[in-house]
């Protein structure tokens, strides 16, 4: 069954965390959570009582880039919203630059049959990946394109930078995929792999979303 539409102009959008990394994905373990420490031992009881176990220290997570989103949101749209943002992450010219996308999710199965000792772990999956083709012109980019752009990438929090040449134009047969495809839960985190051209000009495969 199809689900309904979302309308973007009455639905909240919900945070999302958008990390990435030239030529490959994260570790799997670089968002899984501290163990905390258990190296006092001081009082245990008592006015001056302090916990033999401290809170753990605040999450170091990778680099990435926060924004507001829907779940109809596409590859096409990360796209646009990660090379915007940070346009030094492609190379120049950035044209048949591949950017493979995974969802990391917290492995709410393993926590439940093996304990304590599996929370704080995640999975991937596979979303899919797009290559950046030439930018698209002013004239093409002045239409309805530009208006979904405002719409649906306006709840990033950096500015879109498309400039006068207009946007990188997103290609494949995955631009179009949404969050609400793979299954995504709020919550979830999105991570992208860059991969420039190979050294003969060809677009680089894209990477096993399994790693880590």
């Amino acid at each position: 069954m199809t689900p309904p539409p979302i309308d973007r102009q009455t639905t909240t959008p919900f945070h999302l965390k958008l990390f990435y990394r030239l030529n490959n994905y994260h570790h799997l373990s670089d968002f899984s959570s501290s163990a905390p420490s258990s190296s006092y031992s001081g009082f245990t009881s008592g006015p001056n009582a302090i916990r033999t176990r401290s809170p753990p220290p605040p999450q170091q997570l990778p680099p990435h880039l926060q924004i507001y989103t829907w779940q109809s949101c596409t590859l096409r749209e990360l796209s646009h919203l990660l090379t915007s943002a940070l346009p030094s992450l492609l190379p120049d010219p950035p044209v048949g630059t591949r950017l493979c996308f995974r969802l990391i999710y917290p492995d709410t199965k393993g926590a439940a049959t093996m304990g304590p000792d599996a929370r704080g772990r995640y999975l991937a999956k596979d979303l899919g990946s797009v290559i950046i083709g030439p930018r698209e012109s002013a004239i093409a980019n002045g239409g309805d394109e530009d208006e979904d752009a405002n719409g649906e990438e306006g709840g990033q929090r950096k500015g879109s930078g498309a400039g006068a040449a207009g946007r990188l134009r997103i290609q494949g047969n995955d631009a179009d995929k949404t969050l609400q495809e793979a299954r995504f839960v709020i919550g979830d985190y999105v991570d992208c792999a860059v991969l420039p051209p190979l050294e003969d000009g060809s677009v680089a495969p894209p990477v096993n979303p399994g790693r880590g």
